[in-house]
């Protein structure tokens, strides 16, 4: 009976594998991939909308005008007079209606290259995966990362001359760039910076810290937070700087020696920073 009873089991163990075995392989083989590679050749084009649902979207100077995705999603690509649309939709290429098969990637990239990587207009808007700028310089910006999901904004060695950001779950970091005339606010998420300009801007995080390390020594901007806190230190000594500081149930940290009465210099440069459950670093 014991002998029956391991042959039976060693049967059904058998015929699981093969059956796991030629269904990946039949899938691999089914699997379908939407694959674009687009050259935009209209060089009037200065305004960009991206609009992403589960790719990773990168964003960068190139030589080129340059559009190219791979995944499982459609994707729609319109260009009307300067402005050129890209859009991920729900619509997939793949025939299979569901996905069965829990190691099958179904995550796609999108990468858009931007000659000169000068733009007068850009959006990006993204669901459950990250959004990547670098090497740009953009006269307006506008992110808007939905609540229903948790992607990261990189913004890295870019100039932004007006930045309006929402971000409810999305955490927002920016490295070597300069963020001018800002509007940013995010809900349950951070707001992170190192080796930046920030200037004359509101920064406001709910729930979430706001790190900044390492900034340029003319920073001047307002930041908030509800539950968090703020921590400031600079790339070198800082110079005609006033602190306002105002921690209502923490404590305000002036760590840095430059400053003597929360200021140094003429104090142009205005630091204004408001906590309600959470402590104020200045380093």
């Amino acid at each position: 009976m014991k002998k029956l009873f391991l042959s039976g089991l060693s049967l059904f163990i058998i015929c699981f594998l093969l059956g796991c075995i030629t269904w990946f392989g039949f899938e691999k083989q089914n699997n379908k991939n939407n694959t674009i590679d687009k050259t935009i050749t209209d060089k009037s084009i200065d305004s960009l909308n991206v609009k992403g649902r589960t790719t990773k979207i990168n964003i960068t100077k190139g030589d080129k005008f340059t559009v190219y995705y791979k995944g499982q999603n459609k994707v729609d690509i319109k260009q009307e007079n300067n402005k050129l649309s890209i859009q991920e939709t729900d619509k997939k290429v793949d025939k299979y209606g569901l996905n069965f098969n829990p190691f099958r990637k179904i995550n796609g990239e999108m990468n858009i290259t931007v000659p000169s990587g000068k733009m007068d207009d850009l959006y990006v808007s993204n669901e459950i995966n990250n959004v990547n700028i670098k090497n740009l310089d953009i006269e307006n910006a506008k992110f808007a990362m939905p609540e229903t999901g948790a992607a990261r904004v990189n913004i890295q060695n870019t100039s932004m001359k007006k930045l309006f950001y929402r971000g409810l779950k999305s955490t927002v970091y920016f490295n070597d760039s300069e963020v001018l005339n800002a509007d940013i606010k995010t809900k349950r998420a951070s707001i992170i910076g190192k080796q930046s300009l920030i200037k004359d801007a509101v920064l406001s995080a709910k729930h979430g810290n706001i790190d900044l390390s390492n900034m340029a020594i003319d920073s001047a901007f307002k930041a908030s937070t509800q539950q968090g806190d703020i921590k400031m230190s600079y790339n070198q000594a800082p110079d005609n700087t006033l602190l306002k500081l105002n921690p209502e149930k923490g404590k305000a940290n002036v760590n840095n020696k430059s400053f003597v009465n929360d200021k140094v210099g003429s104090g142009k440069h205005i630091l204004e920073f408001y906590t309600l459950n959470g402590d104020i670093y200045i380093n």
